[in-house]
């Protein structure tokens, strides 16, 4: 790490989310915001922020579908899945959510939100992980937003 490097961001608020897919299984989603950088000091939204943030999802199946991938063969680390994918329905989801708060001696303080809505979800159906369960992979969509903190 750069020694004169300083985070001007601080984690307020997190807030995971959830798709329910039809199959039964849930994925649980995650957004984390790692850096957040001004890119203009002037604009129809005042400052304009580049904000990088990262994901990760988990997915917790029911018995039934952990049974249909007992005999699939496991995908080893660094081996491309097949393109086997099929698409499942999300039943019902909830976006997840990463609030921070970023201070600038110059700019003021303000909020930075990123928000991952689940779009879409698909299941390879001929390979399962380490663990014996399935592999799935979720679309979503970003939605960032900030707001000056009043009192600056």
């Amino acid at each position: 790490m750069h020694g004169d490097y300083v985070s001007r961001i601080r984690v307020r608020n997190v807030e995971l989310g959830h798709g329910r897919l039809v199959d039964g299984t849930v994925i649980v989603l995650r957004v984390a915001i790692v850096d957040v950088r001004p890119i203009r000091i002037s604009s129809p939204f005042g400052v304009e922020f580049e904000v990088s943030f990262t994901t990760g999802i988990s997915a917790h199946s029911p018995r039934e579908v952990l049974e249909g991938f007992k005999d699939k063969p496991v995908l080893m680390p660094g081996e491309k899945p097949p393109e086997s994918w099929r698409q499942l329905e999300i039943v019902d989801k909830k976006s997840a959510v990463e609030e921070v708060e970023f201070n600038d001696e110059k700019l003021g303080r303000y909020t930075i939100r990123v928000e991952i809505e689940p779009l879409m979800a698909a299941v390879n159906t001929e390979r399962k992980n380490i663990r014996g369960e399935p592999i799935y992979v979720v679309r979503w969509a970003p939605k960032i937003s900030w707001k000056k903190i009043n009192g600056d």
